[in-house]
């Protein structure tokens, strides 16, 4: 457990170096415009996302752990040769490939950390995962803000390199990490039988929905109420995130304490999303207001949201492992990040047109949907337990034995 989370922290700051300064990198650097940039980038989403279950089906068969290595190394050698693009089809060739392999290590390093410890102990363990997750992106954001300040092309291609590097330094640290023996699926079953389980599928896009909202409202929706809507200081913006990063990082744990089974992952996700919808309330109310009560608003609104995050994501994880066979977990986990590639596709224009087009009142809609999106996960469990009999209920057996 150790080691997984050491290589996540790793892995996350990388990312969150080159996050940072990737458009600068791409545009400055490698010469790219705006239009062929978005390009790129859409098509490996694109990619992504009908990728991810198929790849988890390889991880589950061949063992997560190889499949996980290999892609980490690849993805280190895409980064590096993004050095060598200046132009489209190159970067949509390189954007497919890093998305594919995302795609794998996703996949893959949530079976193995499925398979590295008891069931009883997963939703503790993907907990301690986000917050390794979102301190290594806090620390690489920092990192990342001294090639702003020097705006040079050879600081940006040092950051670039930076996250190649912690691509084979958390392989390193994966191939230290105990295997997970090799799935078979059950004889005379699909093979994807992910992509056959309706109520899962119904789940993950539901799911997919509104993670991806919530993330966006404080990353697109809260800059541009400020600039546009409620006429406050931006530095709130800030103040926000520093907010969320903070609660994510010690509160995650501690959220998935007594979360077992559908029943409680309903109750938990369907309190997060009525605070999250409260988040938005409080939002929406601080436009025309002094700057002290702005200000107090909105530090109120991020306590608030980031609350109902805490919880929304523990109760996705906890339906997730509970939906999901032993010997499918990469496939299960590869769909369940499918949803959220496509909730990436839709959050960003439902925000932007909540927000600049309806004002006060988008973030009521906003607040409507997550209202509503929290109460479906109650049917959509209920179908989830109906489908599933005790003796193939993921929670009761456990992990295959590892091996090196």
């Amino acid at each position: 457990m150790r080691v997984l989370l050491l290589a996540t922290l790793v892995n996350a700051f990388g990312n969150g170096a080159y996050l940072t300064t990737s458009v600068l990198f791409l545009t400055t650097v490698a010469g790219l415009s705006p239009a062929t940039i978005a390009a790129g980038l859409s098509a490996g989403a694109a990619a992504g996302v009908l990728a991810v279950t198929p790849l988890g089906y390889v991880a589950d068969r061949y063992g997560p752990k190889r499949l996980s290595i290999l892609s980490m190394i690849v993805l280190a050698g895409s980064y590096t040769a993004l050095l060598a693009v200046h132009s489209l089809m190159p970067f949509i060739l390189l954007s497919c490939l890093i998305a594919v392999a995302t795609a794998l290590v996703k996949s893959a390093n949530g079976a193995l950390a499925a398979g590295s410890v008891p069931a009883a102990s997963r939703l503790t363990m993907r907990a301690r995962l986000r917050t390794m997750t979102n301190a290594g992106m806090g620390l690489g954001t920092l990192a990342g803000s001294i090639p702003l300040l020097l705006h040079t092309p050879v600081a940006y291609a040092v950051i670039l390199l930076v996250n190649a590097a912690t691509f084979l330094v958390a392989a390193v640290l994966v191939a230290r990490v105990p295997g997970v023996a090799p799935q078979t699926t059950p004889v005379g079953g699909p093979r994807l039988v992910a992509l056959r389980d309706r109520p899962f599928l119904a789940f993950a896009a539901l799911d997919g929905l509104i993670s991806s909202t919530y993330n966006d409202l404080l990353g697109i929706g809260l800059p541009l109420w400020l600039a546009t809507g409620a006429h406050a200081p931006l530095w709130l913006i800030s103040v926000a995130l520093v907010i969320n990063t903070a609660g994510c990082v010690l509160l995650q744990v501690r959220m998935t304490r007594g979360v077992d089974g559908l029943a409680a992952a309903r109750r938990v996700a369907l309190r997060g999303s009525a605070l999250v919808a409260l988040s938005c309330a409080i939002f929406a109310i601080a436009a025309g207001r002094s700057p002290w009560l702005a200000g107090t608003l909105i530090a109120t609104a991020a306590v608030v949201h980031v609350l109902g995050e805490l919880w929304l994501s523990t109760g996705s994880w906890a339906v997730l492992f509970a939906m999901a066979p032993p010997w499918a977990q990469g496939q299960y986990q590869g769909a369940y990040f499918a949803g959220r590639g496509l909730g990436d596709m839709v959050a960003p224009p439902l925000v932007t047109a909540c927000v600049l087009g309806l004002h006060g009142s988008g973030w009521l809609v906003l607040a409507a949907l997550f209202a509503g999106g929290g109460l479906l996960y109650l049917p959509l469990t209920r179908w989830a337990a109906g489908t599933r009999s005790a003796a193939s209920s993921p929670a009761l057996p456990e992990p295959a034995t590892p091996h090196p």
